[in-house]
């Protein structure tokens, strides 16, 4: 019986291509539930996590398929070019529900602020309270921070493995996602279509 191949398709299903993350639908309350949101984001993130085990087995793909004769989509080039249509994808996403929430928390407590200084009305009794979501607000701007950094570090180890790669001049979206992670910019990237 013949050994197997380097990198046989069971080790590629561990985590390439990794699974989705499971769906959810967000609403205003996820984005109040500091550990729910974070939950969300974390299952978001698992794709930058694992960018060098996914570089390395894509890698090892390649060579098998060398190996073994098979004809591939312009080899590591493509390879490059698919798993940074992933990235993106994955940033794209997680950057909308960073937005969404950020924008929810803060839009909340200006409605609290203003109903809080009209003298003509009585102060209702909040839920929450304007000092506990301006503390939210705050954690989500941590967030916004800690997503520059991983969209960093992820283009970094991205970089290592493909080091010619450059998006084409010609795709703006590209581009725009390149130079914000490239800069370790705070902010948000152009939509994906898909």
């Amino acid at each position: 019986m013949p050994a197997p191949p380097f990198g046989t398709a069971s080790a590629y299903t561990d985590s390439f291509p990794s699974p989705p993350p499971k769906q959810v639908t967000v609403n205003a309350e996820t984005c109040f539930n500091l550990s729910v949101f974070r939950d969300i984001v974390r299952q978001y993130r698992k794709l930058d996590d694992q960018i060098i085990i996914r570089l390395n087995r894509a890698q090892a793909q390649l060579r098998d398929q060398d190996r073994l004769g098979v004809e591939h989509m312009k080899g590591s080039e493509g390879m490059c070019t698919k798993i940074w249509s992933e990235i993106m994808a994955g940033w794209a996403h997680r950057q909308t529900l960073l937005t969404y929430c950020s924008s929810t928390v803060k839009e909340s407590v200006n409605n609290k602020i203003q109903v809080d200084q009209d003298p003509s009305t009585t102060t209702p009794r909040w839920e929450r309270g304007i000092r506990e979501e301006e503390v939210l607000a705050d954690q989500l701007e941590s967030e916004e921070s800690i997503e520059a950094i991983i969209r960093k570090r992820t283009l970094d180890a991205f970089k290592s493995r493909c080091p010619f790669y450059q998006p084409p001049p010609t795709d703006q979206t590209s581009k725009q996602w390149w130079d914000l992670a490239d800069h370790g910019k705070k902010g948000r990237g152009p939509d994906i279509t898909i």
